[in-house]
């Protein structure tokens, strides 16, 4: 599978912080990532609006520096939460702010293109903000191929910022239950397989 993530310059590094659900975080990024210098309002979105198991296992597809990952490991001590990016640098500082947040021995953060690296492996929870400049057919395989790697009783949630009701159409065929939300010009998307 191809991906879009082409190597170049790492930027500026900067530090975001960042609230949620009443925990402060902070964040080590660079600008030649996704929304590099701030919590983009996509994922502040999804965040908004996620469902977090108590327990379990989760995973952040195409993880950018962590964000959500990080967020839903600060408030769900008893979760453990898998990140995934294709970009080496996204993963370099994902570790880093996992450690920088104190949640390292909670979150596994791997480098690889969206479900390849979990392989029969099975969630409780997959969250993503997919990357719109990876092209349509990218994120219309991280929204539709989570189906494929959600436990029974399990849900995925997706925040998209253009394409959502062409992408929605399409997981009403694969998921059981499909709800969308719009807000501030964005799709967000809750499905169960």
């Amino acid at each position: 599978m191809t991906h879009y993530f082409k190597k170049g310059p790492a930027g500026n590094k900067v530090v975001v912080t960042y609230v949620y659900r009443g925990v402060p975080l902070q964040f080590v990024s660079y600008t030649s990532l996704f929304s590099g210098s701030e919590v983009d309002e996509g994922t502040r979105l999804l965040l908004g609006h996620l469902r977090i198991p108590e327990e379990g296992e989760v995973l952040d597809v195409g993880c950018g520096f962590g964000v959500i990952g990080v967020a839903v490991a600060s408030v769900a001590p008893r979760l453990k939460v898998y990140m995934v990016d294709v970009n080496p640098l996204a993963v370099k500082v994902s570790k880093l702010n996992a450690k920088l947040n104190k949640v390292e021995d909670r979150v596994v953060v791997v480098l690889g293109d969206a479900y390849e690296p979990f392989k029969g492996k099975r969630f409780d929870a997959i969250y993503s903000n997919p990357p719109l400049a990876a092209g349509m057919d990218v994120v219309e395989r991280i929204v539709l191929g989570a189906v494929h790697h959600l436990r029974s009783g399990g849900w995925a949630q997706f925040v998209l910022a253009k394409g959502g009701e062409r992408i929605l159409s399409k997981a009403r065929d694969v998921y059981k239950r499909v709800e969308k939300v719009s807000k501030k010009g964005y799709t967000l998307i809750y499905a169960e397989p």
